[in-house]
C-alpha cells in the first residue's frame, strides 16, 4: 500500500489506533491466560489489522481519487457527475464509520480484559491455597469447559462478563474451603 509520506488523515490515524489497541491486548496479562484460549483462536489480530489497513487504504484511495464537487452551472449536463460525487461521499462516510466501529470494538474488548485480570489473579491465589499449585490446571479445564464460538469481536465482549462471574463464583467456593470446618 502506497500511503503518503507527509499527509496524515483519518485513515492513517485509525490504522495507528488499531495497531496500538492490538498491541495492548496482546501484552495484557489476562490475554495470555488459558481461560482465553478460545478467544485467541477466534480473534486473529494479524488478519484483523491487515483488514483494517486494507479498508483504510481503500477509503484513502477513494478520497484521494475523488475530485472536487462539480460546479452547479444551472444545467443538467453534470447531473450524473454530481450524483456520482455524492455517492462517493456517502460511501466514504459509511466506510469511515465502519472502520471507527471496528476499532471501537477492539477497544471495548481491551477494556473488558482489565476486570478479568483481577479475577484471574484472585482465582490463582485462592486455588493455590485450597488445592495446591498442581490442581490449578485441572480447575482451569473445568472452568473453560468448551471453546467459544463467536462471529464478531463485539459479541466476545459479552462473554468476558460471563467468564468473570464464573471466576468470582469459583473464588467464593474455593474461599469457603479454606480454614477450619464449622461443623467439626
Amino acid at each position: 500500500m502506497q500511503w503518503p509520506l507527509r499527509e496524515e488523515g483519518p485513515e492513517i490515524r485509525l490504522v495507528a489506533v488499531a495497531e496500538d489497541v492490538v498491541a495492548r491486548v496482546v501484552s495484557h496479562p489476562a490475554w495470555g491466560h488459558v481461560l482465553l484460549d478460545g478467544h485467541r483462536t477466534i480473534l486473529g489480530f494479524t488478519i484483523e489489522l491487515h483488514m483494517v489497513a486494507a479498508a483504510a487504504y481503500d477509503l484513502f484511495r477513494l478520497r484521494a481519487n475523488t475530485p472536487a464537487a462539480p460546479a452547479d452551472d444551472g444545467t443538467h449536463n453534470l447531473a450524473r457527475a454530481r450524483a456520482e460525487w455524492e455517492r462517493r461521499q456517502i460511501v466514504a462516510a459509511k466506510a469511515e464509520a465502519g472502520l471507527i466501529d471496528r476499532v471501537a470494538a477492539l477497544r471495548a474488548y481491551e477494556a473488558a480484559l482489565t476486570p478479568i485480570a483481577t479475577s484471574v489473579h484472585n482465582l490463582r491465589t485462592v486455588t493455590d491455597m485450597a488445592t495446591g499449585g498442581a490442581d490449578v490446571d485441572q480447575l482451569y479445564e473445568h472452568i473453560v469447559g468448551a471453546e467459544y464460538s463467536i462471529e464478531r469481536t463485539s459479541a466476545l465482549r459479552n462473554d468476558i462478563d460471563d467468564i468473570r462471574a464464573a471466576l468470582e463464583a469459583q473464588v467464593t467456593y474455593l474461599d469457603s474451603l479454606i480454614g477450619p470446618h464449622r461443623n467439626a
